[in-house]
């Protein structure tokens, strides 16, 4: 929307995403070609109803508070494997998230055993005990970045961890059998 100048608002509501845009009739048609056309691969848009509206003096395309209230049409989607991008940010040794289990973006990552309750926003999932770091603060809100409202966005700093423990060597990996694996609050 705002790469085309569009002006309004958009919000998750239980289920399904409100979406009110305005701005020139030419850039409202290609908005909604691109929002089916463009779709990130997670996401399944289904038009359920387009019709015109007054949409409030606005001079930006801003995302509201999610609404918890009203019916609920439920899609929540599969937890996806690790996308190429974070395979690739995985195996790079200058990258923060640099072998960090956890790792994820919009394209790819846990949904569905994160959830606990909707919409879907950080606050309703296993990961709300998480705080964002300043850095995955500035991702998550940031529209350019593939991250812009990844609910389970964490990093080493900020996100779960997990470790192995033996009785021989505590605290270390434990590369042998025998060891036993710990993992704070992923799945609470």
């Amino acid at each position: 929307a705002t790469s085309l100048g569009l002006v309004g608002t958009v919000r998750n509501l239980r289920g399904e995403v409100d979406i009110v845009v305005g701005g020139s009739p030419a850039a409202l048609e290609r908005f909604m070609h691109e929002l089916f056309a463009s779709a990130p691969p997670l996401a399944r848009p289904r038009l359920i109803d387009a019709q015109a509206a007054a949409v409030p003096q606005a001079s930006e395309f801003a995302i509201l508070a999610s609404a918890a209230d009203g019916p609920a049409r439920i899609f929540v989607p599969a937890d996806a494997f690790t996308c190429p991008e974070c395979l690739a940010e995985l195996g790079d040794p200058a990258d923060r998230r640099y072998r960090y289990p956890f790792i994820n973006c919009t394209q790819c990552g846990p949904r569905y055993t994160l959830i606990e309750s909707l919409p879907y926003d950080r606050s309703n999932t296993t990961m709300s005990g998480f705080a964002l770091c300043p850095r995955c603060a500035a991702e998550y809100r940031d529209p350019g970045n593939r991250r812009f409202h990844a609910e389970p966005v964490a990093c080493p700093e900020c996100g779960p961890s997990v470790w192995l423990e033996s009785e021989s060597s505590p605290g270390q990996w434990a590369a042998r059998g025998g060891g036993s694996a710990a993992c704070r609050a992923v799945a609470a």
